[in-house]
């Protein structure tokens, strides 16, 4: 190859200058050390980063997971809550008294009772209070007095419990008469809706 003296080589119509090798070694070397250290210290973590996030979206997908099934375990026991409330709502429209029409439903009752076991209604009267606590429902109280034999007593007290609607005798008194019978004095309870 043709050179001059200033030690360039001409190449393909250029001059290029002669380079000692362990120049080009050296920086060889040091191009080698440095994509070492960026291997080191940028692309090393970089991928320590990902598989750490990949960790991390494994366990957000966990728990998305998890969350989910919570989500669905609470809108079924709301479900169940919801039909429970419904239910309870039927049951104590069924156990109540509209209280438009509670005295008249509650003496129709007795009367037929009292009719169909053959003892006689003497004297009635009533009385209505508020539950503690709750002003929605509220209590009505019958205070009667009836007449009839022990027998009639006994099939009186059995119609009342078998009776569709919900009567709690509260007080029961029998006392015998100078005619013969029994005279009977009963407190009957009932609860009453929209106060």
């Amino acid at each position: 190859m043709p050179s001059n003296s200033n030690g360039r080589v001409k190449v393909g119509g250029g001059w290029l200058r002669k380079v000692p090798r362990r120049r080009v070694a050296a920086v060889l070397g040091a191009l080698a050390l440095a994509e070492l250290l960026f291997w080191f210290f940028a692309v090393r973590p970089l991928a320590n980063r990902e598989s750490e996030q990949a960790a991390l979206l494994a366990t957000l997908a966990q728990q998305v997971q998890q969350r989910q099934e919570t989500v669905e375990r609470l809108r079924a026991a709301s479900e169940r809550v919801a039909g429970a409330r419904d239910n309870g709502d039927a049951l104590l429209e069924q156990l109540t008294f509209d209280r438009r029409t509670t005295f008249s439903e509650l003496l129709t009752e007795l009367g037929r009772a009292a009719k169909e076991a053959g003892v006689e209604v003497r004297e009635t009267n009533y009385n209505s209070d508020t539950i503690d606590g709750n002003e929605k429902y509220g209590m009505v109280s019958i205070s009667a007095n009836f007449r009839g034999q022990y027998e009639n007593l006994v099939k009186f007290l059995n119609l009342l419990d078998r009776s569709d609607e919900f009567l709690i005798i509260e007080r029961l008194g029998a006392a015998p008469r100078e005619e013969g019978g029994l005279q009977i004095t009963m407190r009957v309870d009932a609860f009453i809706r929209d106060l």
